[in-house]
């Protein structure tokens, strides 16, 4: 075969680490007879895009997706060639759910060989756990990543796992109770995960080399993961990267901060304190001892705010400075202030997220501003829904501060008016009027109701028609933001030939119509 018939390209590096297997390298004349413009295609590149194929199947597939193995069995089909590869690379076997038949498992066991193994297991199973578990169990010395339901957990056994690397623990109705492969020895852990799991003692240690941490669990109850029991987790794992943590109470009384040792954890880049439950200052004392002087990725969160709300906003200020201190420009700013209160600000992987259940009317937004105005981030984009508009004070005092703002998203065209600087109280008091968002380049409106009330299309154009004749005294002209020359608008179909939103518009603006799919 000349040597312009076959593809040069690197094998592909784009799969998770975690999920690469080992596949030895082909010798360079060896290649695959497949359908191809250029004719054949190099062993190693084809055996590493069926490798990465098949992760992703088997690490993100939902619902009626094919798994991993099933596709397999396909690409078995398609030719000769493609079978004798298939059959012969033992690390495409080595994606093994418990929705595929008990025969398949068997199969895809033996032709493995000494490959590390990808356990899944899901309630929607062909086969019950119990007799999926026996068949893989016997293999745990060769699991790398476990990804277990509830319903499999209480066949876990008591055995060392040298070679696990990650694995997911998933309740649903039922929190697992001490699974015992925890209990061994796992010296490769590195990625945990426990969803509604619970221990009768104390949590146990998972190993020195533990980077990925999670921990979700219900509202309160006597048998939740408790912040006391994390606390002495963390202390035990002081080389973590990543973690998250849902917890709604101490083992004993809230204890008192200084009493607690201090947690310092050097090598974390994403911290996530998720206070679950109906009082959201039980992790106060956790957040105040917790130190991550690199990490770049905060979240927090509460169901409920208590009445001391505010103690539990100042409390995370140090994390929002943070991230604006080290982000210092192009940043994004989104606020949704509906059933729920939401605030993220960052760019790329630094940024803070802060959302509750229940917010206080006014008391987030302000606190908002009030952080704006303190640490003077740079914006440039901006992404407000609220359930009502706020008043023309509250806007003021926002977006006095956010004057680098070049790209606004907002949740209802009768909305923009105001948030643009065209308040009714000022169209009605005659007085001067002031335009919002000098810098603005961009509008992006999402409208889920349309404005198919005629009644709705009159106010608007009545506010457009204010603020054109107040243009006529010049005392908006001088104001007006020049800059923006892009609208773009997401809404429900309206009939065609509807042309109420360019004359809406009129013609100062490229309107771009986006139908909501």
């Amino acid at each position: 075969m000349p040597e312009s018939a076959i593809i040069t390209i690197p094998p592909a590096n784009t799969m998770a680490e975690r999920f690469k297997p080992n596949v030895p390298r082909a010798n360079s004349a060896a290649t695959v007879q497949i359908p191809w413009p250029t004719g054949g295609l190099p062993t190693e590149i084809f055996t590493n895009i069926l490798l990465v194929t098949l992760s992703n199947l088997h690490f993100d597939s939902f619902g009626g997706v094919a798994t991993a193995l099933k596709c397999l069995y396909q690409l078995r089909l398609v030719s000769s060639a493609w079978r004798r590869i298939v059959d012969n690379t033992p690390p495409l076997w080595t994606f093994i759910e418990s929705s595929v038949p008990p025969d398949i498992v068997d199969i895809a066991l033996k032709r493995s060989e000494a490959s590390l193994l990808s356990i899944r297991v899901r309630r929607n199973a062909f086969a019950t756990a119990s007799s999926f578990m026996q068949k893989v169990v016997p293999h745990v010395g060769r699991w790398k990543v476990a990804d277990l339901s509830d319903t499999a957990c209480e066949y876990l056994p008591r055995t060392p796992a040298p070679r696990l690397q990650e694995i997911a623990l998933i309740g649903d109705h039922d929190m697992v109770s001490n699974p015992e492969i925890l209990r061994g020895e796992l010296p490769s852990l590195q990625r945990l995960t426990l969803d509604h799991v619970h221990f009768t003692g104390p949590l146990p240690s998972f190993g020195r080399n533990l980077r990925f941490l999670t921990i979700r669990q219900s509202r309160s109850t006597d048998r939740d993961i408790t912040y006391t029991e994390i606390h002495r987790l963390l202390l035990l794992h002081l080389n973590l990267v990543e973690v998250e943590l849902g917890a709604s109470r101490w083992s004993e009384a809230l204890p008192n901060p200084e009493i607690l040792e201090d947690v310092r954890l050097p090598s974390l880049r994403r911290f996530s304190l998720l206070g679950l439950g109906y009082d959201g200052l039980a992790s106060l004392p956790l957040l105040q001892k917790i130190t991550a002087p690199n990490c770049s990725s905060f979240e927090f969160g509460t169901h409920h705010l208590p009445e001391k709300s505010l103690d539990l906003l100042q409390a995370v200020e140090p994390y929002f400075a943070s991230v604006v201190a080290t982000t210092s420009k192009d940043l994004k700013l989104s606020i949704t202030n509906d059933t729920e209160f939401e605030l993220a600000i960052g760019r790329g992987e630094s940024k803070f997220k802060l959302s509750t259940r229940s917010p206080r009317p006014g008391l987030e937004l302000a606190w908002v501003v009030d952080m704006l105005t303190r640490y003077h981030p740079n914006v440039t984009y901006l992404k407000l829904l609220t359930r009502s508009t706020p008043s023309h004070d509250e806007l003021s005092k926002l977006f006095m501060v956010l004057t680098a703002v070049t790209e606004f998203h907002v949740g209802s065209i009768l909305e923009v008016w105001d948030m643009l600087g065209r308040p009714a109280a000022a169209v009605v008091e005659r007085g001067p009027a002031q335009w919002f968002l000098q810098a603005l380049e961009k509008l992006a409106v999402v409208d889920r109701q349309g404005i198919g009330d005629q009644r709705l299309f009159a106010a608007i154009r009545a506010r457009e028609a204010a603020a054109t004749e107040m243009d006529s005294t010049g005392s908006l002209a001088e104001h007006r933001p020049v800059r923006l020359k892009q609208v773009e608008y997401r809404a429900p179909p309206w009939v065609p030939g509807d042309r109420r939103w360019s004359e809406l518009l009129g013609d100062r603006f490229v309107l771009e119509c986006l139908k909501m799919f």
